[in-house]
């Protein structure tokens, strides 16, 4: 990957579901840290530790399943109904915009046209300190996909499904 940047056939380095020592191991024996490190990322699996870890490289979460693969209980949580209700949003889209606050890439799948409008609509209001905080609370380090991380590295360079 670094031989292709060198060669100008590409701008930067991600790399998809990196969590575990090897992660280490790249950062430590690469001479170009990775711009981005794709991973599931959503309010109950916040990856709090991880973006600790990779901080000092640059490096940012791109969230998959950014809405926990539509999970009704996280998208139906009443703080997010309620902060709805304040900014005329759905709940959806505060997730969303708490994503943008927290620092994250996301790309939520959708092919309905209405949602794909709505999952643009969110840059037009700001979560509170407080919101944001509320929102922090809810991390349960809970997955909705279940692939051990061994697996997941194995599975490198293969389609990984995303929202």
């Amino acid at each position: 990957m670094e031989k292709a940047v060198a060669a100008g056939k590409v701008r930067s380095i991600g790399h998809s579901n990196f969590e575990s020592d090897r992660l280490e191991e790249v950062l430590t024996n690469s001479n170009i840290k990775p711009a981005i490190l794709q991973v599931e990322c959503h309010p109950y699996y916040q990856q709090n530790a991880l973006k600790k870890r990779i901080d000092p490289y640059k490096t940012v979460i791109e969230s998959w399943y950014p809405i926990g693969h539509g999970d009704k209980s996280l998208i139906e949580e009443p703080i997010f109904s309620e902060m709805a209700q304040k900014y005329g949003k759905t709940n959806v889209q505060i997730i969303l915009r708490w994503h943008i606050q927290e620092g994250n890439i996301i790309f939520p799948k959708s092919t309905d046209p209405r949602h794909i409008k709505d999952n643009m609509d969110i840059f037009d209001f700001t979560l509170m300190d407080d919101e944001i905080r509320t929102i922090k609370e809810l991390d349960k380090g809970a997955r909705f996909f279940n692939m051990s991380l061994t697996e997941q590295e194995t599975h490198l360079g293969q389609f990984v499904p995303a929202d």
